[in-house]
């Protein structure tokens, strides 16, 4: 029996204040983790944890708390590309895409990195190439260790699957239009991000064989956090689907009981506390088994903690005291910051790098000379000062001027500017959100 494919009426909100909190926190958490590390709470191969108790909790969030980041971007970015395939609806426009992507990601990083390598690594400029390949967002394939970009690894990792979603979508609208059958469209438009799912993984173990060292070069690179970008990516179609009357049975009870798939999510970060097939307290990347293991918990975590977030008219006093408060929302919009910029704060309250007369220190010297609460209470003041300000001198700006040439673009003469599809571009790199001016 064929199913009319008619786009439904009802649209969800541009922004959505939980998503805005779930970054937030996944951003802290990140911080939390490196901190740790630096602080010699989090112990690492031959280093003992210096708190076991709190060692174990902080590495139960490595890594599970990054896959939200880049399963919110799959989710909200395909979503405009989910609709053109299953509704109809005009094929989004490419120019304007990639220039709100690249006006979400650059500026931002770009600050970073020139902050970073003037300030920091100053000494180590070796030539103009030195100062261009963090900009062009290339350190990451020979890898170029910049002290203060230690986590911005994950951005040109993001940005490309920015450059991959469009060709994804082309290939998973190709495979759709075979058929006028809703329920086959869906099912084959999800192969394409299972067979990256699976491609993901195996890539995930094979870095991480022990014979591949502690950080080889391709650990940097972004074929191991695909999965979770596709599979965002298949969250919006099932989302997209639920709205058609095509609503699946986890989503159904994520509507109705959100607060069981969240504790799901407690529960698998519990179980990664244990560190299964490694060492818990320890942040440990030997084992291609433990990696192997994480991988799969990132993307169960991140579907159990995003998809009752994420359904329309999902009611819960909990989730919206956790993720929908005003302080979980102001730092959800700046979380993209806080994730950048968590590291170099560091590096300035250690006082180690150019500025300071001195080659920049690894972190593994330097841990265990501070306590952890006041590095902790150092990155968190300094981080979300620098990224309050980044926001709102530079990537607010930036976002508003390219969100009006985009509507612009977008509108017939003499008519008011085009609100595109919502939800269809939120910003989305790690810790990312909207300007406000995308909000309805």
């Amino acid at each position: 029996m064929k199913t009319t494919t008619a786009a439904p009426t009802s649209r969800q909100p541009r922004r959505i204040g939980r998503l805005d909190g779930v970054r937030a926190l996944c951003a802290l958490g990140v911080a939390a983790v490196h901190t740790s590390f630096t602080a010699g709470v989090m112990g690492a191969y031959d280093v003992e944890p210096g708190n076991e108790t709190l060692a174990v909790l902080l590495a139960g969030l490595r890594p599970i708390a990054l896959g939200p980041f880049f399963v919110l971007s799959g989710m909200l970015l395909y979503r405009q590309f989910a609709r053109w395939t299953l509704y109809g609806t005009p094929h989004p426009d490419l120019k304007a895409f990639f220039a709100k992507r690249v006006a979400r990601l650059w500026p931002a990083y770009a600050l970073l990195a020139l902050v970073c390598v003037f300030l920091l690594n100053y000494r180590a400029i070796d030539g103009p190439w030195y100062v261009l390949r963090p900009l062009l967002m290339l350190q990451v394939y020979d890898y170029t260790w910049i002290a203060g970009m230690d986590p911005a690894w994950t951005v040109p990792a993001e940005m490309q699957y920015y450059l991959a979603l469009p060709l994804l979508a082309w290939l998973m609208h190709r495979l759709a239009r075979g058929t006028d059958d809703f329920g086959k469209k869906i099912r084959r438009m999800l192969i394409p991000p299972g067979v990256v799912v699976i491609a993901s993984a195996w890539w995930t173990y094979h870095i991480h064989r022990p014979e591949m060292g502690i950080y080889p070069e391709q650990y940097w690179w972004p074929f191991a956090v695909g999965g979770a970008f596709v599979l965002g990516m298949m969250m919006a179609i099932l989302l997209l689907a639920a709205e058609h009357g095509k609503e699946h049975f986890l989503h159904r009870v994520a509507r109705e009981r959100p607060l069981l798939l969240v504790g799901g999510a407690v529960v698998v970060y519990a179980f990664n506390c244990t560190q299964p097939f490694g060492r818990p307290g320890y942040g440990d990347y030997e084992s291609g088994g433990l990696a192997l293991t994480q991988y799969f918990l990132l993307l169960l975590f991140s579907y159990l903690v995003v998809t009752p977030l994420a359904i329309p008219g999902t009611r819960s006093r909990v989730l919206d005291g956790v993720f929908d408060n005003p302080v979980s929302r102001y730092l959800g919009r700046i979380s993209y910051g806080i994730y950048l910029w968590h590291f170099a704060v560091m590096y300035f309250w250690f006082g180690t790098g150019s500025i300071f007369g001195t080659e920049p220190a690894e972190m593994n010297v330097l841990r265990g000379t501070i306590q952890f609460p006041e590095l902790m209470t150092a990155v968190l003041i300094g981080s979300i000062a620098i990224a309050s300000l980044s926001y709102y001198l530079v990537e607010r700006p930036i976002l508003n001027g390219v969100q009006r040439w985009a509507n612009a673009r977008n509108s017939p003469p003499g008519n008011a500017a085009v609100t595109s599809d919502p939800g269809a571009d939120p910003g989305t790199a790690p810790g990312t959100d909207p300007a406000p001016t995308l909000t309805r």
